[in-house]
């Protein structure tokens, strides 16, 4: 990655929360058992023109980003042990590295955001053959022809991180909808919000707000019964040497009615 200059930011209200989790993993590189390694993400850190302090996170905020970003990888990795040819998709990929990460020679992947986003992301990052960016929103469906060339009917992985949550429900809802129609088979990886937590601003000073929580992810399966959960997980699934680095007060989380504020949850399109 070559830039001259600094990097202006000049992205939307909820395009804006993408240096949330950019600022998270290029923070883990100074632990000594990382969660994640990610030297790419602290060059772009650098290479940005924004004020990363005034985002005023947590440690906890910081471990909490990087735990989502290692249970997605995951998922991506088993897709990858079953369909190591496969198709991959980020939805609202903002300035994720999870590409460069996971790469093993032959998978095919897809990055979308919008226009603003992928404008930014161009910057530090190059499309090849295999990996191929589209400026589109997440609930477009123009892209899906070109994946399902691509894909040549294999089932896709579909991951959407840190965006349904800022979405309203029937957009969530036409997403999956529009997943199945076109990708009936896939798999979509996601993370989301408690009810609790809608209304509310993340950061505190960003001017976002989450606007689609669910209590209980199997109530989605009765939107369509095509609809699997396969999977749902916490931060608190993690492996130990990396749960235990919470601060203390962080336990409280780990009570059932709280551990559910945030969560990660694989869906089968079936």
């Amino acid at each position: 990655m070559v830039v001259n200059t600094k990097a202006k930011v000049d992205l939307g209200v909820v395009q804006e929360t993408l240096l949330v989790p950019l600022w998270a993993r290029a923070e883990e590189l100074k632990q000594p058992d990382k969660i994640i390694f990610d030297p790419l993400s602290a060059e772009i850190v650098a290479a940005i023109d924004y004020d990363f302090a005034k985002l005023n996170l947590s440690y906890t905020d910081q471990i909490t980003c990087c735990l989502l970003h290692w249970i997605m990888d995951e998922w991506a990795k088993d897709y990858l042990q079953q369909y190591p040819q496969g198709v991959i998709v980020e939805l609202g990929v903002g300035l994720n590295t999870r590409f460069d990460r996971l790469d093993n020679g032959t998978v095919r992947w897809f990055e979308i955001d919008l226009p603003d986003t992928m404008a930014l992301r161009q910057q530090f990052f190059q499309e090849t053959e295999r990996r191929k960016f589209i400026a589109a929103s997440a609930l477009d469906t123009d892209w899906c022809d070109l994946v399902k060339e691509v894909a040549s009917g294999q089932p896709c992985l579909f991951i959407v991180e840190g965006l349904l949550f800022y979405l309203l429900e029937e957009q969530v809802k036409q997403i999956f909808a529009n997943l199945l129609e076109h990708f009936s088979g896939s798999k979509l990886a996601f993370d989301c919000v408690s009810p609790f937590l809608v209304n509310r601003h993340f950061p505190d000073n960003m001017a976002a707000k989450h606007k689609w929580g669910i209590g209980n992810l199997k109530e989605i399966e009765t939107w369509n019964s095509h609809y699997k959960l396969l999977e749902v997980r916490t931060c608190w699934d993690a492996p130990k040497q990396y749960v235990k680095r919470f601060p203390w007060f962080s336990v409280f989380f780990h009570l059932p009615v709280l551990r559910d504020f945030y969560r990660m949850a694989l869906f089968g399109l079936t």
